[in-house]
């Protein structure tokens, strides 16, 4: 078995882990949560919109298309490129920025109207410190009452609930066998990944540290966000216990 352990960066530079990757950007039709994510964000065409790790562009590039000014960042130059294509051939012009959302560019202080971090590993960093400065780096970048969009894909009250389980998924002509745990002391996720590769049986895993709604609410706050309101989806449907992820619609806070 060839066992290995890559960093989250890995995973998604490696055509290896593609199955693993954030939606493409589909021209067929736009995302049916976009209605509802501009709905929340109150956003109106010719606003500037920072799309966070925006991935392949499954967000990006139909916002473009309805008329916002975009910029696109992520961490990898292989979805960056993937998004590229799928923008030319889309037809739509978007500011597309390689960056770690640590340490976002210094010239754009005060400088979008709204940040979207959809379907987001939020918790991803092993330092605490490294999260928070994430939320500091977009109230930051955003200008006074900007709107910021945060979904998380987990909910540590949802997999407290859910308890460690087995899944699958079907990806590129992968079988993928995942394994979720959770460990009730440290709050970290972990995600064991198996399958096949040309006879071979494959094994990586994932991690993540998790958070509760009052814990991300605190940690927004502590950036100078106000929070508007806290979902279970990006549909806006109401947050429960049970909710697997959550996603948060925050404002910063005017000073002065």
């Amino acid at each position: 078995m060839n066992s290995i352990s890559p960093s989250w960066e890995a995973m998604y530079a490696d055509e290896k882990f593609s199955w693993f990757w954030p939606p493409a950007y589909e021209p067929e039709s736009d995302p049916a949560e976009l209605a509802s994510i501009l709905s929340l964000l109150d956003a109106q065409p010719g606003a500037r919109i920072l799309d966070l790790a925006c991935g392949r562009g499954w967000l990006t590039i139909p916002l473009a298309l309805r008329g916002f000014q975009v910029t696109g960042l992520d961490l990898s130059a292989a979805l960056l490129n993937r998004a590229k294509q799928a923008a030319g051939q889309a037809g739509t012009t978007i500011e597309w920025v390689r960056g770690d959302m640590r340490h976002l560019p210094g010239t754009w202080r005060d400088y979008f109207d709204f940040v979207t971090f959809t379907l987001s590993e939020f918790g991803c960093f092993s330092d605490q410190s490294e999260n928070q400065q994430v939320l500091n780096e977009v109230a930051r970048v955003l200008k006074g009452d900007g709107r910021f969009l945060l979904d998380i894909v987990v909910n540590r009250d949802g997999l407290v609930n859910q308890g460690n389980t087995i899944n699958y998924l079907e990806g590129n002509g992968f079988f993928v066998v995942q394994e979720w745990s959770l460990d009730l002391l440290t709050g970290i996720h972990k995600r064991i990944f198996r399958w096949y590769d040309q006879g071979q049986l494959q094994e990586t895993q994932w991690q993540i540290q998790t958070y509760t709604p009052p814990e991300v609410k605190q940690m927004f706050e502590q950036a100078g966000f106000q929070v508007l309101g806290a979902y279970s989806s990006l549909s806006g449907k109401a947050l429960s216990r049970d909710s697997e992820g959550m996603t948060f619609l925050a404002q910063k806070m005017r000073i002065g």
